[in-house]
């Protein structure tokens, strides 16, 4: 049961199951006779320019991102999960219909599927087909399995690649050659994320909680990018999320399409016992 909850909720990351590095509001600047060049831009410095070069604003970095529009979505994965000294190997199928729901199914030893489970913007359901069970509840249980605050359109983006935790007017850049990081703080999260340039691919996403108490961090990572819809998708990535304990996530997607007609069959079979 917990596969499905975990790879529907972890981010990819999202390389290392340290905690993330502390992002910081304003880049270091380059000293005078640095060779290397940087520019930097922040929400607040929004419509005005460098007096050596043109500045990009914060905005215009952030339309560049690499950012996957789609209608649908299908993949098949392979999953590496490890926790608690403990290691599993297991394959998903995921389907999402955008901003409408999530629906996978887990794939266990011998092809033998264990788990079911379809996510919409008010639920959560999920059919345990090893211990003849039925979940039904709110975004709640997904929260407090992984510690993250987690909605619809967060695993979407999580599951097809696209960069999460961004707030669009608490922002600022810095480049550096062929390096782009942006530093974002939302509600939740401080947000460093590293993108390779001249393609605006996310690299490494590192998040640390707002709220020190909480001792909540988390690492994505994003490769393996191939050309689809105009931008790129990451066939590779992992989900390290640090908080009460450690949970590591690699997800490498063997095949996946875009746009297509979904079949999301899901039904409670007779006999199984309802959880809430």
């Amino acid at each position: 049961m917990k596969y499905i909850i975990l790879f529907l909720s972890a981010a990819l990351i999202f390389a290392s199951c340290n905690p993330a590095k502390k992002a910081q509001r304003t880049p270091p600047a380059t000293t005078a006779d640095s060779s290397v060049k940087t520019e930097t831009a922040s929400t607040d410095d929004m419509g005005k320019a460098s007096d050596s070069m043109a500045m990009e604003t914060i905005s215009t970095v952030l339309e560049k991102l690499n950012h996957l529009e789609y209608t649908t979505f299908s993949g098949k994965a392979g999953v590496i999960y490890k926790a608690k000294g403990d290691t599993k190997n297991f394959d998903v199928k995921v389907q999402i219909h955008k901003d409408s729901l999530i629906w996978a199914s887990v794939i266990g030893p011998l092809g033998i599927e264990v788990a079911r489970g379809i996510i919409t913007p008010d639920s959560v359901r999920i059919i345990n087909k090893l211990n003849k069970q039925y979940i039904s509840s709110s975004y709640v249980y997904l929260q407090e399995q992984l510690g993250l605050p987690l909605d619809l359109a967060t695993l979407q983006d999580l599951l097809v690649g696209n960069p999460v935790f961004i707030d669009k007017t608490n922002s600022s850049y810095t480049k550096q050659d062929d390096t782009l990081q942006i530093t974002s703080r939302t509600k939740f999260f401080r947000n460093l994320l590293s993108a390779m340039l001249p393609d605006y691919l996310p690299a490494v996403s590192n998040l640390d909680d707002v709220d020190a108490d909480r001792n909540r961090s988390a690492t994505l990572t994003y490769g393996g990018y191939e050309k689809v819809n105009g931008a790129r998708f990451p066939r590779s990535r992992t989900i390290n999320v640090k908080y009460k304990t450690e949970i590591q996530i690699q997800l490498d997607y063997k095949s996946f399409t875009f746009n297509e007609a979904l079949h999301t069959p899901f039904s409670v079979p007779k006999g199984y016992k309802t959880k809430k």
